[in-house]
Formats: structure tokens, C-alpha cells, sequence
């Protein structure tokens, strides 16, 4: 009996492992650990000797941008490193491309600022059109959260209103103006989404729907019993789920507006989604209907950030993601920044007989000093 048991977990642990020999293997690299040569030359040969394949990393973080974008003004960090000729895009693209390695330029869509004072910079988004930044069902801009308040809520900060026509034409120019100069393998959306709930009310959002239902949104979360006593429980409920619909829309519209974007100045570049695991929590809550963004052929796939501390709960939110969009649409995201390593090599066994396209470990910058990250991911990647 013990020998059979030992043959079955070997076999188990063998399978896992071809399974995940024949997805793409990815690592998300937050912008930091593109501030020089010298560090992305680190990251790079890591992710080589590792066997990675693909890296998202990240060219724009907070309304800025990690190369000398003519849309978006430069990052603070490098500033002067742009400034003085280095570009941490290009070099990346040479380094990884020269090791066979993809690169996916990722960009934070909507979130544009979250410290607690203003960008220095004039010419950033958060100082020249806070009225283009999302407001709560108070009435309130998120451009005067303090960072008390965006710890209460739960916000990371202030994001950009998909509703508002010069916010979509602002994006649309950045990722215009980076993939026509850039080889890039792919555009990878962060943050195309809404905070939560309770957000976005501002006018744009709402001015759509008033017109066309006679009701405004801001009037459905405020003050709902007035709504049911004029218009019945019925008629109620169906203005929430439209008002839903509409709301999503407006991200999703933004999601496709993108992708023909893509279409025009790099052909065959991939566009994927970073998208919250839970399925009915991410349309109703977050505005993000990425069943429809992947049946649409708006992105090539998406990646569930499967970030929760139960291994049993992450299983569950790939293994539905496969089976409602299909295994090679998803890529597995998985939390790995605060996780024993024998933890993170343990669920990324567990996922890969589920077939899924690709597995991702967030991030390459909180694992950079773990050299047994390293030496697990090599070990488990070997296995062919």
C-alpha cells in the first residue's frame, strides 16, 4: 500500500508538472525593477536561467510612464534616467527579445495617482482634469479622498471615469503612441475596472442613463425606497440591472477601444486583462465583464488574480474561469509575494492538470531576494 501511495503522488506531481511545461510560464515585474540596466539585466537573466517565458512588465504605474512616452509624462523615479537617453522599455524588449523571452507592456489603466500629496509634475493628469477622476455615490471625487479615507474603502487611489469621452481618447493616444514605437508581444490592462460598488457616480457616467431612463443612478443607491415608491419594486430592480449593464459598458467599451487601437499599429500583439477571480463579483461590483471582453475577441486572454490566502478557494476560482471561458484563455495568476515558496510551488502543481494557457506569479520584485523561488520554479519547470 505505502508503495503504491508513493507511485501515485509521483505520478501526480509528474503530471502537474508536464502540464505546466506546455503553458506559458509568466511573471509580473512591477516598474520599480525597471529603474536601469543594471536591474532589468538581473530580472532578465533570473527569469531566463528560471525558464520563464513571458513578463509583464510595467511602463506605467500612476498616470506616467517608465520610457519616453509622448502621451503620459515620465515617472519620478526616472525622470533624469529618460531624460539622460535610457530607455527602460526599449532595453527590456532588447534583453528579454534576445533570450526569447515576450514582454507584455502593462499599464495601471485607470488608477492615475495614490500618494499623499499631488504629483510634482504640472502636465500629469491628476493636476490638469481632476473632473476627469471617478466620484462615490456621495457625490464625492476620489481627487479628494485623503489616504485615510482611500484605506477605509479600500481604494488604491484615484482612477479615471471610462465614461468620460476625453478619458478613453487619452488612453487610447497612450497605448497608440507605445505600441507603434514598440515591438511589444502584448498590452496587458491593469486597473480596467472600477474600485468597487459604491463608484463611479460622477457626471458622465450618470448623464446617459438619466436620459434614456428617466432616472438618475446616484438616485438608486441614495434614496431606493423613493425610487420604489414611484416607479413599483419591479420596475426598481430592473433600473439596478441596467444601471449594472450600463456601468460595465462603459469599461468594456473602453476594453474594445483598445483593442482596435492594437489592431492599427501592431498587429498580432496580444491585449490581456489582469480581472478579479470571482465571476459575478467582478461584473456587479468592479464593472468587469470579462466573459464578454474574451467571447467579443476583445483581449486573447485573461488573468484571474487568484491573490486569497485558501488554496482550496483559488483552485475553485481557476478551475471556473477554465470551464466558463476556456483553459487557454486563462492564465493563472497567483499570489507568491508574501507565500512560502513550498506553498506557491504547491498550488501551481495543483492548477496545472486544469490545462490553463499560461500561470503568472505576482511579482518578480516581491520574490527578487528569494533565490529559492528561483531554484523551485527552475526545478518545476524542468519537469517536461
Amino acid at each position: 500500500m505505502r508503495s503504491l501511495l508513493i507511485m501515485l503522488v509521483s505520478l501526480s506531481l509528474t503530471t502537474g508538472a508536464a502540464a505546466i511545461g506546455a503553458q506559458a510560464r509568466a511573471m509580473w515585474v512591477v516598474r520599480y525593477s525597471m529603474a536601469s540596466a543594471e536591474s532589468i539585466d538581473e530580472m532578465v537573466r533570473r527569469a531566463d536561467e528560471a525558464g520563464f517565458d513571458n513578463l509583464f512588465v510595467q511602463v506605467s504605474g500612476r498616470g506616467d510612464a517608465w520610457f519616453p512616452s509622448n502621451v503620459y509624462p515620465p515617472a519620478g523615479p526616472v525622470r533624469d534616467q529618460l531624460a539622460a537617453g535610457f530607455d527602460p522599455l526599449a532595453y527590456v524588449l532588447e534583453k528579454a527579445h534576445g533570450r526569447g523571452i515576450k514582454v507584455h507592456a502593462w499599464i495601471n489603466t485607470l488608477l492615475v495617482w495614490s500618494a499623499p500629496s499631488p504629483p510634482d509634475d504640472p502636465s500629469h493628469v491628476f493636476n490638469r482634469h481632476r473632473d476627469w477622476i471617478m466620484y462615490d455615490s456621495d457625490g464625492k471625487s476620489l481627487a479628494s479622498y485623503s489616504r485615510e479615507q482611500f484605506g477605509r474603502s479600500n481604494i488604491a487611489g484615484a482612477l479615471m471615469s471610462p465614461a468620460n469621452p476625453a478619458v478613453r481618447r487619452y488612453i487610447e493616444d497612450f497605448v497608440r503612441d507605445l505600441a507603434s514605437r514598440y515591438p511589444v508581444d502584448g498590452v496587458h490592462l491593469d486597473y480596467i475596472r472600477y474600485p468597487m460598488s459604491s463608484v463611479d457616480y460622477g457626471p458622465d457616467a450618470r448623464r446617459g442613463f438619466h436620459a434614456t431612463q428617466g432616472t438618475d443612478p446616484l438616485k438608486l443607491v441614495r434614496d431606493p425606497q423613493s425610487v420604489r415608491r414611484e416607479v413599483g419594486t419591479r420596475r426598481y430592480e430592473q433600473l439596478v440591472a441596467q444601471w449594472q449593464t450600463v456601468r460595465a459598458g462603459y469599461v468594456s467599451g473602453l476594453v474594445a477601444r483598445l483593442r482596435s487601437v492594437l489592431d492599427s499599429v501592431r498587429p498580432g500583439a496580444l491585449l490581456s486583462a489582469a480581472v478579479k477571480p470571482d465571476i459575478p463579483l467582478a461584473l456587479s461590483r468592479f464593472g468587469q465583464d470579462w466573459q464578454r471582453w474574451l467571447k467579443e475577441g476583445y483581449v486573447q486572454m485573461v488573468l484571474p488574480m487568484a491573490y486569497g490566502t485558501d488554496p482550496d478557494k483559488v483552485y475553485d476560482q481557476i478551475e471556473a474561469a477554465c470551464d466558463r471561458v476556456g483553459r487557454k484563455n486563462v492564465w493563472a495568476g497567483i499570489r507568491a509575494w508574501d507565500v512560502p515558496v513550498s506553498g506557491v510551488m504547491a498550488r501551481a502543481r495543483r492548477l496545472a492538470p486544469l490545462g490553463a494557457g499560461g500561470i503568472c506569479f505576482f511579482s518578480y520584485d516581491g520574490v527578487r531576494d528569494n533565490r529559492h523561488f528561483f531554484d523551485a520554479v527552475r526545478r518545476l519547470f524542468a519537469k517536461r
